[in-house]
């Protein structure tokens, strides 16, 4: 076998796949290594949902067979429900553009069967890389193999980031519980379902026909009750839409969940350009916003189109601090309970209800359309302003000051990490 190769990609999932046939097209030769044996990928509990411009990077670099699949859920944007017996507001992508739903070991294995057949990429799967450095990869068999360039495309835990940081910090945000629901039908079809509630919030959205995935955001305060069965039924039961409630309470009851933590890494870091890290390895958020897996293929395309490698690092980071920031924000407006926060949380879903442009807005930073920190400032603060309006005034004026910095604190750090960067 040969052991030189033109560029290593460490990690089969949806970016590393992309990553690999993207070189591969542009006469590159590639070494696609995966750990897991071939079909373990349908037991994992990960990503999915596709923004447009995620589906567009899927046709560009030659999967359009997957994405023109016929059956296969297409996605118009989110429905949210805000609860308390309110009517859900819609929003929808703009432009009309759709985006893709699909089971994660579906989409994965499509991918890897493209990238099997693809010219110039050697695909190794049940090999494990060990160790990196700037000139290749170490497999626990002991064989080395070099290349030009090594691409971390293994997530979250990366081997590749490792090598070049050391062990790094990932900041746990919650724990989420997947649940597959046969024979049901959603409320909105092609949309994703937002419901605010308890614990934290579910999402719910259909992955193949008649086939709805549930997902249970638990905050880390109920560490101790999440794997209790009952205590899980009774948090989601007044959250859950009716039609989805006994066949759910039945897979929980059942022991049919798989269970993920959430952690949040900023994308501030594309390895040194001669280990260069991609999609979860480059850094993730809370998958509220389902960005994960579009980010990885945005990601994979444009290092293969870049003229070098600080510039597709400088493109990345500008292109993702606002939709991750908006991420973080939301997630925060969604899952926290203090009396400020629940006004926050009526201000948001009472600005999309009544504007528009608010609503174009919003699904346009998720998509990745606004740079400037000035995109989101804008109705950030405008949110803030109704929610001090519409206070709850029981609570003291010094508390509600204090949830408001809190709230600033944030996208302020934002601001200033990314001006750092932009003058690094």
């Amino acid at each position: 076998m040969n052991t030189r190769f033109d560029l290593i990609v460490v990690g089969a999932g949806p970016a590393g796949c992309a990553a690999a046939r993207a070189f591969a097209l542009s006469g590159k030769s590639v070494a696609l290594l995966e750990a897991e044996p071939e079909g373990q990928s349908h037991k994992r509990f990960a990503g999915e949902w596709l923004h447009p411009q995620g589906v567009d990077a899927l046709k560009q670099i030659g999967f359009g067979s997957i994405t023109s699949l016929k059956g296969r859920p297409r996605g118009r944007g989110f429905v949210v429900y805000p609860g308390h017996g309110e009517a859900p507001v819609k929003l929808d992508y703009v432009e009309g553009q759709l985006g893709l739903a699909f089971h994660h070991g579906d989409l994965v294995d499509e991918m890897r069967q493209v990238v099997h057949e693809t010219d110039r990429v050697t695909f190794l799967r049940g090999v494990r890389v060990v160790s990196a450095d700037d000139f290749g990869v170490v497999l626990d068999t002991g064989k080395r193999l070099e290349a030009k360039q090594v691409v971390g495309a293994d997530g979250r835990s990366s081997v590749i980031r490792r090598s070049l940081r050391g062990a790094t910090h990932h900041k746990p945000i919650s724990a989420m519980t997947g649940i597959l629901l046969q024979g049901v039908k959603a409320p909105y079809p092609d949309y994703g379902h937002v419901f605010l509630g308890k614990p934290s919030f579910l999402l719910g959205y259909e992955i193949a026909p008649s086939t709805i995935r549930i997902c249970v955001d638990v905050p880390l305060k109920y560490k101790a009750e999440m794997k209790d069965p009952e205590w899980l039924i009774s948090a989601i039961r007044d959250t859950l839409p009716p039609v989805w409630r006994q066949p759910c309470e039945d897979q929980i009851r059942h022991g049919h969940l798989s269970w993920q933590a959430n952690h949040f890494l900023a994308r501030a870091d594309y390895g040194n350009g001669r280990r260069v890290l991609i999609g979860d390895a480059a850094g993730h958020t809370h998958p509220l916003t389902a960005t994960g897996i579009t980010n990885g293929l945005v990601d994979a395309i444009e290092f293969s189109q870049a003229k070098d490698f600080s510039s597709f690092a400088r493109n990345r980071r500008q292109a993702c601090r606002v939709p991750e920031l908006l991420s973080r924000a939301l997630y925060d407006c969604f899952s926290k309970d203090d009396a400020f926060s629940n006004s926050l949380r009526r201000a948001v879903v009472s600005l999309w209800r009544s504007d528009e442009k608010e609503r174009d807005r919003t699904m346009g930073l998720l998509m990745g359309n606004g740079r400037s920190f000035l995109t989101f400032a804008g109705p950030f603060l405008k949110a803030l302003l109704g929610a001090w309006k519409g206070r709850d005034q029981s609570t003291t004026m010094a508390a509600d000051l204090a949830s408001i910095a809190s709230w600033i604190r944030l996208p302020m750090a934002y601001a200033m990490a990314g001006w750092v960067r932009s003058r690094a």
